[in-house]
């Protein structure tokens, strides 16, 4: 249970515009992949429910069950989807002055004790059926994330895949998996040299998936944009944020 106060819900309720049972832009559809994509969680879940059927009252079930973190993550998570939604011109900057958006934040780094950059939910990968869902690399995903839902899926691919090149250039200073992985490199990469054969086949193997990435991304580079399955694409850019993690030393 969160310890939200009532003048703290008051300024979240006032942020999202929630009297008369509407959360934001909302609708019961955009809501509950609002709150998988962002959460992992299924917001209609019955446990949830307070009161009536109203998008309001699921969203304040969730302030009561949930601890702290997790709605300090979630008010993060809203205030992101405010400021998108602005830009993108679907919701009245005059409606969200800035110092409510202050006092939401300032209510989320009570909750969660950390700045809004570094509040995170650790997301756990879910299977059923054939069917898997993983949290993908938050950079890779942030990055690509406006032409997935787009539908711009063969420039979702590519841009996935430069952004982990940018990666290992930051690394290492060469873009190109052939030239950045080097054994001279490896501190820099890795923080270490490998400890023993079997680490160093991991190092390998870490560098033939960034290999990977750089020939796919060639290919992509030199042929007009073409069609690619909602699937494959994700298939693609699972690959990128696997490479991108593996050599970003603060997911190590």
């Amino acid at each position: 249970m969160s310890n939200l106060t009532y003048n703290e819900k008051q300024i979240l309720e006032s942020l999202l515009g929630m009297e008369g049972g509407i959360v934001l832009n909302f609708s019961n559809n955009s809501m509950a992949l609002f709150f998988k994509d962002e959460l992992g969680i299924n917001i209609y879940d019955p446990k949830y429910l307070l009161g009536s059927e109203s998008k309001a009252n699921y969203m304040r079930g969730y302030w009561q069950i949930e601890d702290d973190n997790s709605v300090g993550v979630l008010i993060f998570r809203l205030i992101e989807y405010v400021k998108n939604q602005i830009l993108l011109g679907k919701l009245n900057k005059n409606s969200f002055p800035d110092n409510l958006i202050f006092a939401s934040e300032k209510i989320a780094s009570k909750l969660t004790g950390m700045t809004h950059q570094k509040a995170e939910i650790k997301l756990k990968a879910t299977f059923s059926d054939g069917n898997i869902s993983i949290i993908l690399q938050k950079d890779v995903f942030n990055h690509v994330q406006t032409l997935l839902d787009g539908g711009y899926y063969f420039n979702a691919v590519e841009e996935a895949y430069k952004i982990v090149r940018k990666k290992l250039k930051n690394v290492t200073g060469k873009e190109k998996a052939t030239e950045g992985f080097n054994e001279a490199n490896q501190v820099k990469i890795f923080g270490h040299l490998p400890v023993d054969e079997v680490e160093k086949d991991f190092f390998e193997g870490v560098k033939f998936l960034h290999m990977a990435v750089q020939f796919l991304r060639n290919e992509k580079a030199h042929v007009p944009a073409y069609e690619i399955d909602h699937n494959l694409a994700l298939h693609y850019i699972a690959l990128a944020s696997l490479a991108y993690d593996l050599i970003d030393k603060k997911s190590s």
